[in-house]
Protein backbone atom coordinates (compact mmCIF):
# COMPACT_ATOMS: atom_id res chain seq x y z
CA UNK A 1 0.00 0.00 0.00
CA UNK A 2 1.41 3.57 -1.35
CA UNK A 3 0.93 6.39 -2.45
CA UNK A 4 2.29 5.88 -5.96
CA UNK A 5 -0.17 2.65 -6.18
CA UNK A 6 -2.98 5.63 -5.51
CA UNK A 7 -1.63 7.69 -7.67
CA UNK A 8 -1.60 4.70 -10.32
CA UNK A 9 -5.11 4.09 -9.70
CA UNK A 10 -5.63 7.91 -10.01
CA UNK A 11 -3.89 7.95 -13.36
CA UNK A 12 -5.49 4.70 -14.89
CA UNK A 13 -9.01 6.70 -14.07
CA UNK A 14 -8.14 9.53 -15.59
CA UNK A 15 -7.50 7.78 -18.98
CA UNK A 16 -10.13 5.10 -18.44
CA UNK A 17 -12.63 8.28 -18.31
CA UNK A 18 -11.20 10.34 -21.00
CA UNK A 19 -11.21 7.56 -23.60
CA UNK A 20 -14.94 7.23 -22.35
CA UNK A 21 -15.98 10.37 -22.98
CA UNK A 22 -14.21 10.62 -26.61
CA UNK A 23 -16.11 7.30 -27.16
CA UNK A 24 -19.22 8.82 -26.02
CA UNK A 25 -18.69 12.29 -27.93
CA UNK A 26 -18.04 10.14 -31.22
CA UNK A 27 -21.81 8.88 -30.59
CA UNK A 28 -23.07 12.37 -29.77
CA UNK A 29 -21.36 13.67 -33.36
CA UNK A 30 -22.84 10.53 -35.45
CA UNK A 31 -26.06 10.60 -33.71
CA UNK A 32 -27.51 11.98 -37.24
CA UNK A 33 -25.41 9.18 -39.21
CA UNK A 34 -27.43 5.96 -40.40
CA UNK A 35 -24.64 4.11 -41.26
CA UNK A 36 -23.18 4.45 -37.71
CA UNK A 37 -23.21 1.61 -34.54
CA UNK A 38 -23.47 2.55 -31.47
CA UNK A 39 -19.89 2.35 -29.57
CA UNK A 40 -19.84 1.39 -25.56
CA UNK A 41 -16.53 1.98 -23.89
CA UNK A 42 -16.34 -1.69 -21.95
CA UNK A 43 -14.35 -0.48 -18.70
CA UNK A 44 -13.14 -3.66 -16.03
CA UNK A 45 -11.34 -3.30 -12.74
CA UNK A 46 -7.57 -3.72 -12.72
CA UNK A 47 -6.01 -7.37 -11.83
CA UNK A 48 -6.23 -7.04 -7.64
CA UNK A 49 -2.40 -7.06 -5.66
CA UNK A 50 -1.93 -8.64 -2.38
CA UNK A 51 -0.81 -6.28 0.01
CA UNK A 52 0.18 -8.96 2.35
CA UNK A 53 -1.33 -12.77 3.16
CA UNK A 54 -4.97 -12.96 2.73
CA UNK A 55 -5.63 -8.83 1.81
CA UNK A 56 -5.83 -7.81 -2.17
CA UNK A 57 -6.08 -4.74 -3.31
CA UNK A 58 -7.54 -2.88 -6.67
CA UNK A 59 -5.10 -1.27 -8.87
CA UNK A 60 -7.43 1.10 -10.56
CA UNK A 61 -9.19 0.76 -13.68
CA UNK A 62 -8.79 -0.28 -17.73
CA UNK A 63 -10.65 0.41 -20.89
CA UNK A 64 -11.14 -3.18 -22.00
CA UNK A 65 -12.78 -2.80 -25.36
CA UNK A 66 -14.46 -0.85 -27.61
CA UNK A 67 -17.79 -2.33 -29.13
CA UNK A 68 -20.51 -1.33 -31.24
CA UNK A 69 -24.05 -2.28 -30.34
CA UNK A 70 -25.23 -4.75 -33.00
CA UNK A 71 -27.07 -7.83 -33.62
CA UNK A 72 -25.72 -9.60 -36.26
CA UNK A 73 -28.72 -11.85 -36.99
CA UNK A 74 -30.79 -8.42 -37.22
CA UNK A 75 -28.43 -7.31 -39.70
CA UNK A 76 -28.71 -9.69 -41.89
CA UNK A 77 -32.32 -9.55 -41.25
CA UNK A 78 -32.55 -6.09 -42.40
CA UNK A 79 -30.28 -7.03 -45.78
CA UNK A 80 -33.03 -9.32 -46.26
CA UNK A 81 -35.95 -6.74 -46.15
CA UNK A 82 -33.85 -4.05 -47.93
CA UNK A 83 -33.72 -6.73 -50.54
CA UNK A 84 -37.25 -7.78 -50.66
CA UNK A 85 -38.87 -4.07 -50.15
CA UNK A 86 -36.63 -2.87 -52.92
CA UNK A 87 -37.77 -5.76 -55.46
CA UNK A 88 -41.52 -4.40 -54.45
CA UNK A 89 -41.20 -1.15 -54.62
CA UNK A 90 -39.16 -1.28 -58.22
CA UNK A 91 -42.28 -3.64 -59.32
CA UNK A 92 -44.57 -1.39 -58.22
CA UNK A 93 -42.70 1.58 -60.08
CA UNK A 94 -42.47 -0.62 -63.52
CA UNK A 95 -45.31 -2.13 -63.69
CA UNK A 96 -47.12 1.10 -63.75
CA UNK A 97 -45.50 2.52 -66.66
CA UNK A 98 -46.61 -0.89 -67.90
CA UNK A 99 -50.41 0.45 -67.43
CA UNK A 100 -49.67 3.59 -68.41
CA UNK A 101 -48.73 2.30 -71.75
CA UNK A 102 -52.25 0.86 -72.57
CA UNK A 103 -54.14 3.72 -71.08
CA UNK A 104 -57.25 1.69 -70.29
CA UNK A 105 -59.25 4.12 -69.17
CA UNK A 106 -58.82 7.10 -71.99
CA UNK A 107 -61.19 7.45 -75.21
CA UNK A 108 -58.29 6.20 -77.40
CA UNK A 109 -57.88 2.60 -75.80
CA UNK A 110 -57.49 -0.66 -77.36
CA UNK A 111 -60.74 -1.60 -76.21
CA UNK A 112 -62.27 1.40 -77.66
CA UNK A 113 -60.66 0.78 -80.88
CA UNK A 114 -61.98 -2.81 -81.18
CA UNK A 115 -65.36 -1.79 -80.56
CA UNK A 116 -64.77 1.14 -82.95
CA UNK A 117 -63.66 -1.23 -85.54
CA UNK A 118 -66.63 -4.37 -84.79
CA UNK A 119 -68.89 -0.93 -84.85
CA UNK A 120 -68.03 0.26 -88.65
CA UNK A 121 -68.51 -3.69 -89.82
CA UNK A 122 -71.98 -3.44 -88.31
CA UNK A 123 -72.99 -0.46 -89.98
CA UNK A 124 -71.74 -1.46 -93.45
CA UNK A 125 -73.64 -5.09 -92.62
CA UNK A 126 -77.09 -2.44 -92.79
CA UNK A 127 -75.72 -0.73 -96.20
CA UNK A 128 -73.04 -2.89 -97.99
CA UNK A 129 -72.75 -0.71 -101.04
CA UNK A 130 -72.31 2.46 -99.36
CA UNK A 131 -68.67 3.41 -99.99
CA UNK A 132 -68.82 5.82 -97.33
CA UNK A 133 -69.07 3.10 -94.66
CA UNK A 134 -66.84 1.05 -96.74
CA UNK A 135 -64.49 4.15 -96.13
CA UNK A 136 -64.50 4.21 -92.09
CA UNK A 137 -64.16 0.31 -91.79
CA UNK A 138 -60.76 0.92 -93.24
CA UNK A 139 -60.24 3.69 -91.14
CA UNK A 140 -61.39 2.48 -88.23
CA UNK A 141 -59.45 -0.86 -89.32
CA UNK A 142 -55.96 1.41 -89.90
CA UNK A 143 -56.85 3.28 -86.53
CA UNK A 144 -57.03 -0.58 -84.49
CA UNK A 145 -53.95 -1.46 -86.15
CA UNK A 146 -52.12 1.58 -85.43
CA UNK A 147 -52.76 1.30 -81.64
CA UNK A 148 -51.55 -2.07 -81.88
CA UNK A 149 -48.55 -1.47 -83.18
CA UNK A 150 -48.16 1.12 -80.65
CA UNK A 151 -48.48 -0.85 -78.32
CA UNK A 152 -46.25 -3.45 -79.38
CA UNK A 153 -43.93 -0.42 -79.35
CA UNK A 154 -44.23 0.64 -76.33
CA UNK A 155 -43.79 -2.45 -74.59
CA UNK A 156 -40.75 -3.54 -76.97
CA UNK A 157 -39.31 -0.25 -75.39
CA UNK A 158 -40.09 -0.95 -72.24
CA UNK A 159 -38.11 -3.99 -72.58
CA UNK A 160 -35.11 -2.30 -73.63
CA UNK A 161 -35.58 0.52 -70.74
CA UNK A 162 -35.72 -3.14 -68.68
CA UNK A 163 -32.24 -4.47 -70.09
CA UNK A 164 -30.45 -0.83 -69.96
CA UNK A 165 -31.63 -0.32 -66.12
CA UNK A 166 -30.46 -4.03 -65.22
CA UNK A 167 -26.86 -3.40 -67.04
CA UNK A 168 -26.00 0.13 -64.79
CA UNK A 169 -27.65 -1.84 -61.51
CA UNK A 170 -25.11 -4.59 -62.17
CA UNK A 171 -22.11 -2.61 -63.00
CA UNK A 172 -23.43 -0.50 -59.68
CA UNK A 173 -23.53 -4.10 -57.89
CA UNK A 174 -20.12 -4.96 -58.70
CA UNK A 175 -18.71 -1.40 -58.14
CA UNK A 176 -20.24 -2.47 -54.43
CA UNK A 177 -18.47 -5.48 -54.21
CA UNK A 178 -15.55 -4.42 -55.23
CA UNK A 179 -15.74 -1.50 -51.92
CA UNK A 180 -16.36 -4.75 -49.83
CA UNK A 181 -13.35 -6.19 -50.99
CA UNK A 182 -11.35 -3.35 -50.85
CA UNK A 183 -12.89 -2.66 -46.70
CA UNK A 184 -12.22 -6.29 -46.40
CA UNK A 185 -8.52 -5.25 -46.55
CA UNK A 186 -8.50 -2.69 -45.01
CA UNK A 187 -10.05 -4.29 -41.90
CA UNK A 188 -7.42 -6.99 -41.60
CA UNK A 189 -4.80 -4.43 -42.13
CA UNK A 190 -5.86 -2.32 -38.83
CA UNK A 191 -6.70 -4.90 -36.29
CA UNK A 192 -3.75 -6.48 -37.05
CA UNK A 193 -4.81 -9.91 -35.33
CA UNK A 194 -5.48 -7.99 -31.88
CA UNK A 195 -8.50 -8.22 -30.34
CA UNK A 196 -9.36 -4.42 -31.12
CA UNK A 197 -12.26 -4.05 -33.78
CA UNK A 198 -11.79 -1.38 -36.84
CA UNK A 199 -15.58 -0.19 -35.81
CA UNK A 200 -15.59 2.71 -38.48
CA UNK A 201 -14.30 0.82 -40.76
CA UNK A 202 -17.11 -2.00 -39.70
CA UNK A 203 -19.79 0.63 -40.14
CA UNK A 204 -18.95 1.75 -43.64
CA UNK A 205 -18.77 -2.30 -44.54
CA UNK A 206 -22.00 -2.54 -43.62
CA UNK A 207 -23.69 0.35 -44.75
CA UNK A 208 -21.80 -0.78 -48.34
CA UNK A 209 -23.60 -3.83 -47.82
CA UNK A 210 -26.73 -2.43 -46.87
CA UNK A 211 -26.50 -0.57 -50.82
CA UNK A 212 -25.69 -4.35 -52.85
CA UNK A 213 -29.14 -5.79 -50.53
CA UNK A 214 -30.80 -2.71 -52.29
CA UNK A 215 -29.85 -4.23 -55.78
CA UNK A 216 -29.85 -8.03 -55.09
CA UNK A 217 -30.42 -10.63 -52.44
CA UNK A 218 -27.36 -11.76 -50.82
CA UNK A 219 -25.49 -13.44 -47.91
CA UNK A 220 -22.92 -12.52 -45.58
CA UNK A 221 -20.74 -15.02 -43.67
CA UNK A 222 -18.68 -13.19 -41.73
CA UNK A 223 -15.05 -15.44 -40.92
CA UNK A 224 -12.46 -15.21 -37.83
CA UNK A 225 -10.62 -12.95 -39.50
CA UNK A 226 -12.64 -10.43 -39.39
CA UNK A 227 -13.66 -10.42 -43.22
CA UNK A 228 -16.97 -11.22 -44.42
CA UNK A 229 -17.83 -13.35 -47.80
CA UNK A 230 -20.60 -12.39 -49.80
CA UNK A 231 -22.38 -14.83 -51.65
CA UNK A 232 -25.35 -14.93 -54.36
CA UNK A 233 -27.31 -17.83 -53.78
CA UNK A 234 -24.02 -20.48 -53.21
CA UNK A 235 -22.28 -18.72 -55.73
CA UNK A 236 -19.60 -16.75 -53.78
CA UNK A 237 -18.88 -12.66 -55.31
CA UNK A 238 -16.63 -11.72 -52.61
CA UNK A 239 -14.29 -14.05 -50.74
CA UNK A 240 -12.18 -11.98 -48.47
CA UNK A 241 -9.92 -9.28 -49.91
CA UNK A 242 -10.94 -11.01 -53.38
CA UNK A 243 -13.66 -9.93 -55.77
CA UNK A 244 -14.76 -11.91 -58.24
CA UNK A 245 -16.93 -9.33 -59.47
CA UNK A 246 -20.68 -8.88 -61.73
CA UNK A 247 -20.89 -9.13 -65.02
CA UNK A 248 -23.77 -8.39 -66.97
CA UNK A 249 -24.61 -10.78 -70.42
CA UNK A 250 -27.33 -11.82 -72.40
CA UNK A 251 -27.99 -15.09 -74.45
CA UNK A 252 -30.43 -16.18 -76.75
CA UNK A 253 -33.75 -18.38 -76.08
CA UNK A 254 -36.09 -19.26 -78.53
CA UNK A 255 -35.03 -15.91 -80.61
CA UNK A 256 -35.45 -13.70 -78.57
CA UNK A 257 -32.14 -11.95 -76.10
CA UNK A 258 -32.62 -13.12 -72.57
CA UNK A 259 -30.35 -10.74 -69.95
CA UNK A 260 -27.70 -12.69 -67.72
CA UNK A 261 -26.26 -12.04 -64.41
CA UNK A 262 -22.41 -13.42 -64.63
CA UNK A 263 -19.93 -14.33 -62.26
CA UNK A 264 -17.09 -12.03 -64.47
CA UNK A 265 -14.07 -13.98 -63.05
CA UNK A 266 -15.57 -17.47 -64.90
CA UNK A 267 -18.99 -16.26 -66.73
CA UNK A 268 -21.17 -18.56 -64.06
CA UNK A 269 -24.26 -17.12 -64.10
CA UNK A 270 -26.11 -16.52 -61.38
CA UNK A 271 -29.74 -16.38 -59.81
CA UNK A 272 -30.61 -13.41 -58.71
CA UNK A 273 -34.17 -13.20 -56.92
CA UNK A 274 -35.11 -9.86 -55.24
CA UNK A 275 -33.56 -6.60 -55.09
CA UNK A 276 -33.73 -4.07 -57.70
CA UNK A 277 -32.15 -6.36 -60.17
CA UNK A 278 -34.18 -9.34 -59.18
CA UNK A 279 -37.45 -6.90 -59.88
CA UNK A 280 -36.45 -5.84 -63.44
CA UNK A 281 -35.30 -10.04 -64.14
CA UNK A 282 -39.55 -10.81 -63.21
CA UNK A 283 -40.38 -7.63 -65.04
CA UNK A 284 -38.99 -8.62 -68.06
CA UNK A 285 -40.34 -12.11 -68.16
CA UNK A 286 -43.63 -10.34 -67.29
CA UNK A 287 -43.42 -7.81 -69.92
CA UNK A 288 -43.05 -10.42 -72.05
CA UNK A 289 -45.87 -12.52 -71.77
CA UNK A 290 -47.72 -9.82 -71.89
CA UNK A 291 -46.19 -8.90 -75.36
CA UNK A 292 -46.89 -12.53 -75.95
CA UNK A 293 -50.47 -12.11 -75.23
CA UNK A 294 -50.98 -8.84 -77.50
CA UNK A 295 -49.27 -10.77 -80.17
CA UNK A 296 -51.90 -13.55 -79.92
CA UNK A 297 -54.56 -11.60 -79.76
CA UNK A 298 -53.42 -9.55 -83.29
CA UNK A 299 -52.44 -12.69 -84.49
CA UNK A 300 -55.50 -14.40 -83.80
CA UNK A 301 -57.75 -10.66 -85.28
CA UNK A 302 -55.58 -11.09 -88.51
CA UNK A 303 -55.78 -14.47 -89.09
CA UNK A 304 -60.07 -14.91 -87.59
CA UNK A 305 -60.53 -11.65 -89.65
CA UNK A 306 -58.60 -12.69 -93.18
CA UNK A 307 -60.32 -16.31 -92.99
CA UNK A 308 -63.63 -14.57 -93.39
CA UNK A 309 -62.70 -11.80 -95.56
CA UNK A 310 -60.73 -13.86 -97.89
CA UNK A 311 -63.66 -16.01 -98.72
CA UNK A 312 -66.25 -13.13 -99.04
CA UNK A 313 -66.99 -10.60 -101.94
CA UNK A 314 -66.78 -7.36 -102.31
CA UNK A 315 -68.46 -5.13 -105.31
CA UNK A 316 -65.69 -5.70 -107.58
CA UNK A 317 -64.02 -8.87 -108.29
CA UNK A 318 -60.41 -9.55 -108.58
CA UNK A 319 -58.34 -9.29 -112.08
CA UNK A 320 -55.13 -9.62 -110.25
CA UNK A 321 -53.70 -10.52 -106.87
CA UNK A 322 -50.60 -11.96 -104.94
CA UNK A 323 -50.62 -13.36 -101.57
CA UNK A 324 -48.91 -11.23 -99.19
CA UNK A 325 -47.00 -13.83 -97.50
CA UNK A 326 -44.02 -15.64 -98.29
CA UNK A 327 -43.67 -19.49 -98.28
CA UNK A 328 -40.36 -20.76 -97.47
CA UNK A 329 -40.59 -24.39 -99.06
CA UNK A 330 -43.14 -24.41 -101.79
CA UNK A 331 -42.51 -27.92 -102.22
CA UNK A 332 -43.51 -28.61 -98.78
CA UNK A 333 -46.67 -29.24 -97.24
CA UNK A 334 -48.66 -26.10 -96.09
CA UNK A 335 -48.90 -26.71 -92.96
CA UNK A 336 -45.28 -27.98 -92.39
CA UNK A 337 -42.77 -25.87 -90.33
CA UNK A 338 -40.51 -26.25 -93.38
CA UNK A 339 -43.05 -23.99 -95.29
CA UNK A 340 -42.70 -21.41 -92.73
CA UNK A 341 -46.23 -20.06 -92.41
CA UNK A 342 -46.94 -18.19 -89.33
CA UNK A 343 -51.07 -19.26 -89.53
CA UNK A 344 -51.15 -23.09 -90.86
CA UNK A 345 -54.04 -23.78 -93.20
CA UNK A 346 -56.03 -27.23 -92.44
CA UNK A 347 -57.29 -30.03 -94.52
CA UNK A 348 -60.24 -28.95 -96.36
CA UNK A 349 -61.20 -26.78 -99.59
CA UNK A 350 -62.63 -23.69 -100.82
CA UNK A 351 -64.19 -22.41 -104.52
CA UNK A 352 -63.01 -20.26 -107.21
CA UNK A 353 -65.55 -18.52 -109.10
CA UNK A 354 -65.05 -17.17 -112.47
CA UNK A 355 -66.91 -14.63 -113.83
CA UNK A 356 -67.07 -12.90 -117.69
CA UNK A 357 -68.10 -9.18 -117.26
CA UNK A 358 -69.47 -9.32 -120.68
CA UNK A 359 -72.00 -11.88 -120.41
CA UNK A 360 -72.26 -12.73 -116.55
CA UNK A 361 -72.00 -15.97 -116.86
CA UNK A 362 -69.91 -17.29 -114.02
CA UNK A 363 -68.34 -20.22 -113.15
CA UNK A 364 -67.23 -22.62 -109.78
CA UNK A 365 -64.44 -24.69 -109.10
CA UNK A 366 -63.90 -26.65 -106.23
CA UNK A 367 -60.24 -26.81 -105.03
CA UNK A 368 -59.00 -29.78 -102.53
CA UNK A 369 -56.85 -28.80 -99.74
CA UNK A 370 -55.25 -31.78 -98.36
CA UNK A 371 -53.54 -31.18 -95.48
CA UNK A 372 -54.22 -34.61 -93.62
CA UNK A 373 -50.71 -36.00 -93.39
CA UNK A 374 -51.79 -39.41 -95.39
CA UNK A 375 -50.46 -40.58 -97.70
CA UNK A 376 -47.78 -38.46 -98.80
CA UNK A 377 -49.96 -36.34 -101.15
CA UNK A 378 -50.24 -33.23 -99.05
CA UNK A 379 -50.87 -29.78 -100.77
CA UNK A 380 -47.93 -27.73 -101.19
CA UNK A 381 -47.59 -24.01 -102.54
CA UNK A 382 -46.42 -25.23 -105.98
CA UNK A 383 -49.70 -28.32 -106.02
CA UNK A 384 -52.34 -25.40 -104.73
CA UNK A 385 -50.86 -23.48 -107.74
CA UNK A 386 -50.67 -25.91 -110.62
CA UNK A 387 -54.58 -26.47 -109.73
CA UNK A 388 -55.76 -22.79 -110.04
CA UNK A 389 -53.80 -22.62 -113.21
CA UNK A 390 -55.69 -25.66 -114.74
CA UNK A 391 -59.33 -23.77 -113.95
CA UNK A 392 -60.28 -22.34 -117.26
CA UNK A 393 -59.51 -18.55 -117.32
CA UNK A 394 -57.47 -17.98 -114.72
CA UNK A 395 -53.84 -18.22 -114.30
CA UNK A 396 -51.68 -18.81 -111.09
CA UNK A 397 -47.46 -18.88 -110.48
CA UNK A 398 -45.74 -19.12 -107.89
CA UNK A 399 -42.48 -16.44 -107.94
CA UNK A 400 -40.53 -15.78 -104.49
CA UNK A 401 -42.50 -17.98 -102.43
CA UNK A 402 -45.19 -15.95 -103.14
CA UNK A 403 -49.07 -17.15 -104.83
CA UNK A 404 -50.03 -14.88 -107.54
CA UNK A 405 -53.42 -15.57 -109.73
CA UNK A 406 -54.82 -13.66 -112.58
CA UNK A 407 -57.29 -13.74 -115.21
CA UNK A 408 -56.48 -14.97 -118.73
CA UNK A 409 -58.69 -11.97 -120.04
CA UNK A 410 -59.60 -8.65 -119.87
CA UNK A 411 -63.33 -9.60 -119.47
CA UNK A 412 -62.47 -11.61 -116.49
CA UNK A 413 -62.59 -11.48 -112.84
CA UNK A 414 -62.67 -14.32 -110.07
CA UNK A 415 -63.72 -14.31 -105.78
CA UNK A 416 -63.74 -16.89 -103.74
CA UNK A 417 -66.23 -18.56 -100.85
CA UNK A 418 -66.65 -21.43 -98.45
CA UNK A 419 -62.95 -21.46 -97.38
CA UNK A 420 -62.37 -24.59 -94.54
CA UNK A 421 -58.85 -25.33 -94.70
CA UNK A 422 -58.07 -21.11 -93.83
CA UNK A 423 -55.52 -21.29 -96.76
CA UNK A 424 -56.32 -17.96 -98.42
CA UNK A 425 -55.78 -16.32 -95.67
CA UNK A 426 -52.71 -18.24 -94.52
CA UNK A 427 -50.87 -17.29 -97.78
CA UNK A 428 -52.16 -13.48 -97.74
CA UNK A 429 -54.60 -13.68 -100.45
CA UNK A 430 -57.61 -11.42 -100.72
CA UNK A 431 -57.31 -10.20 -96.95
CA UNK A 432 -58.18 -7.33 -94.85
CA UNK A 433 -55.27 -7.23 -92.50
CA UNK A 434 -51.80 -7.84 -93.44
CA UNK A 435 -48.88 -9.03 -91.07
CA UNK A 436 -48.44 -12.09 -88.45
CA UNK A 437 -48.94 -10.19 -85.08
CA UNK A 438 -49.30 -6.40 -83.16
CA UNK A 439 -45.64 -5.16 -84.58
CA UNK A 440 -46.66 -5.84 -88.22
CA UNK A 441 -50.72 -5.61 -88.73
CA UNK A 442 -52.03 -2.56 -91.18
CA UNK A 443 -54.61 -3.12 -93.57
CA UNK A 444 -53.97 -4.06 -96.83
CA UNK A 445 -52.94 -1.79 -99.20
CA UNK A 446 -55.33 -3.09 -102.19
CA UNK A 447 -58.32 -2.55 -99.90
CA UNK A 448 -57.34 1.11 -98.90
CA UNK A 449 -56.87 1.98 -102.90
CA UNK A 450 -60.00 0.38 -103.78
CA UNK A 451 -62.37 0.14 -101.19
CA UNK A 452 -65.05 -1.67 -103.56
CA UNK A 453 -62.61 -4.61 -102.62
CA UNK A 454 -64.03 -4.34 -99.47
CA UNK A 455 -65.91 -8.11 -98.75
CA UNK A 456 -69.17 -7.49 -97.31
CA UNK A 457 -71.17 -10.51 -99.54
CA UNK A 458 -70.91 -13.65 -98.98
CA UNK A 459 -73.10 -14.72 -101.58
CA UNK A 460 -71.62 -13.23 -104.66
CA UNK A 461 -74.64 -10.50 -104.54
CA UNK A 462 -74.06 -6.73 -104.34
CA UNK A 463 -76.22 -5.99 -101.93
CA UNK A 464 -75.57 -9.40 -99.52
CA UNK A 465 -74.14 -8.41 -96.15
CA UNK A 466 -73.16 -12.35 -94.78
CA UNK A 467 -69.81 -11.18 -94.50
CA UNK A 468 -69.96 -8.00 -92.96
CA UNK A 469 -72.34 -9.33 -90.35
CA UNK A 470 -70.10 -12.36 -90.13
CA UNK A 471 -67.03 -10.08 -89.36
CA UNK A 472 -68.92 -7.76 -86.87
CA UNK A 473 -69.85 -10.58 -84.51
CA UNK A 474 -66.22 -12.00 -84.51
CA UNK A 475 -65.49 -9.58 -81.26
CA UNK A 476 -67.42 -12.44 -79.28
CA UNK A 477 -67.22 -15.12 -80.99
CA UNK A 478 -64.54 -17.97 -79.29
CA UNK A 479 -61.60 -18.81 -81.57
CA UNK A 480 -59.64 -21.58 -82.26
CA UNK A 481 -56.93 -19.87 -82.66
CA UNK A 482 -57.25 -17.90 -79.47
CA UNK A 483 -57.68 -21.55 -77.05
CA UNK A 484 -61.43 -21.18 -77.29
CA UNK A 485 -61.96 -17.59 -76.03
CA UNK A 486 -62.98 -14.45 -78.02
CA UNK A 487 -61.44 -11.42 -79.32
CA UNK A 488 -62.83 -9.51 -76.68
CA UNK A 489 -61.55 -12.36 -73.86
CA UNK A 490 -58.47 -12.47 -75.17
CA UNK A 491 -57.92 -8.78 -74.37
CA UNK A 492 -59.68 -8.85 -70.92
CA UNK A 493 -57.77 -11.45 -69.57
CA UNK A 494 -54.39 -9.48 -70.73
CA UNK A 495 -55.54 -6.16 -69.15
CA UNK A 496 -56.72 -7.88 -65.93
CA UNK A 497 -53.50 -9.59 -65.74
CA UNK A 498 -51.55 -6.70 -65.94
CA UNK A 499 -53.91 -4.67 -63.54
CA UNK A 500 -54.13 -8.03 -61.24
CA UNK A 501 -50.08 -7.54 -61.29
CA UNK A 502 -49.72 -4.22 -60.74
CA UNK A 503 -52.16 -3.89 -57.52
CA UNK A 504 -50.48 -6.60 -56.29
CA UNK A 505 -47.00 -4.83 -56.56
CA UNK A 506 -48.01 -1.91 -54.32
CA UNK A 507 -49.72 -4.27 -51.99
CA UNK A 508 -46.41 -6.03 -51.53
CA UNK A 509 -44.49 -2.43 -51.89
CA UNK A 510 -46.94 -2.10 -48.97
CA UNK A 511 -46.44 -4.34 -46.82
CA UNK A 512 -42.54 -4.95 -47.90
CA UNK A 513 -41.78 -1.47 -46.73
CA UNK A 514 -43.54 -1.51 -43.13
CA UNK A 515 -41.28 -5.17 -42.51
CA UNK A 516 -38.01 -2.99 -43.14
CA UNK A 517 -39.28 0.21 -41.40
CA UNK A 518 -40.27 -2.70 -38.43
CA UNK A 519 -36.52 -3.85 -38.71
CA UNK A 520 -34.92 -0.88 -39.00
CA UNK A 521 -36.78 0.49 -35.40
CA UNK A 522 -35.43 -2.52 -33.78
CA UNK A 523 -32.04 -1.64 -34.71
CA UNK A 524 -32.40 1.95 -33.85
CA UNK A 525 -33.21 0.58 -30.77
CA UNK A 526 -30.36 -1.00 -30.16
CA UNK A 527 -27.62 0.24 -32.40
CA UNK A 528 -28.70 3.85 -32.70
CA UNK A 529 -27.71 6.94 -30.84
CA UNK A 530 -30.05 8.28 -27.90
CA UNK A 531 -28.80 11.79 -27.31
CA UNK A 532 -30.46 11.33 -23.56
CA UNK A 533 -28.71 8.52 -22.83
CA UNK A 534 -25.27 9.91 -24.48
CA UNK A 535 -25.73 13.13 -22.35
CA UNK A 536 -26.53 11.12 -19.33
CA UNK A 537 -23.13 9.11 -19.77
CA UNK A 538 -21.10 12.29 -20.66
CA UNK A 539 -21.91 13.76 -17.45
CA UNK A 540 -21.45 10.51 -15.35
CA UNK A 541 -17.84 9.96 -17.22
CA UNK A 542 -17.80 13.69 -16.69
CA UNK A 543 -18.05 13.18 -12.97
CA UNK A 544 -15.73 10.32 -12.95
CA UNK A 545 -12.97 12.29 -14.38
CA UNK A 546 -13.23 15.27 -11.88
CA UNK A 547 -13.23 12.84 -9.11
CA UNK A 548 -9.96 11.18 -10.86
CA UNK A 549 -8.47 14.47 -10.95
CA UNK A 550 -9.25 15.40 -7.05
CA UNK A 551 -7.91 12.24 -6.28
CA UNK A 552 -4.64 12.71 -7.93
CA UNK A 553 -4.35 16.42 -6.57
CA UNK A 554 -5.00 14.92 -3.07
CA UNK A 555 -2.42 12.23 -3.41
CA UNK A 556 0.18 15.18 -4.94
CA UNK A 557 -0.48 17.22 -1.74
CA UNK A 558 0.00 14.08 0.54
CA UNK A 559 3.40 13.64 -1.25
CA UNK A 560 4.47 17.12 -1.00
CA UNK A 561 3.41 16.75 2.73
CA UNK A 562 5.85 13.75 3.03
CA UNK A 563 8.60 15.07 1.07
CA UNK A 564 8.72 18.53 3.48
CA UNK A 565 9.08 16.00 6.39
CA UNK A 566 12.45 14.66 4.91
Amino acid sequence: MSLIGALNVGKSALATHQAAIQVTSNNVANAGNPDYTRQVARVVPKRDYQLRPGMLIGSGVNLESIERQIDAALEDRIRGSISDSEMASSRQLWLGRVESIFHEMGDDDLSSQMNAFFGAWSDLAGKPQDMGLRQIVITRGEALAGTMRDLRAGLDSLQGDVARRMEALVRDANGLARQVADLNRQIVTAEGGAQGLANGLRDQRDAVLKRLSELMDVKVVETSEGVVNVLAGSEPIVLGDTNRGLAFGQETVNGQLVPRVLIASDQAGIQVSSGQIGALFSLRQEIGGTLGQLDDLAGGLIFELNKLHAQGQGLEGLTDITGGIVVDDPAAALNSTAAGLEFAPVNGSFVVHLKQKVTGLTSSTLIQVDLDGLNGDDTTLNALAAALDGIDGLSATVTGGQLRITTDGAGGEFSFSQDSSGVLAALGINVFFTGTGAQDIGVNAAVKARPGLLAAAGNGQVGDNATARTIADLASRPLASLEGISLEEAYERMINQTAVSASGARTSATAAASVRETLLSQREALSGVSLDEEAINLIREQRAFQAAARLIAAVDEMMRTLISLV
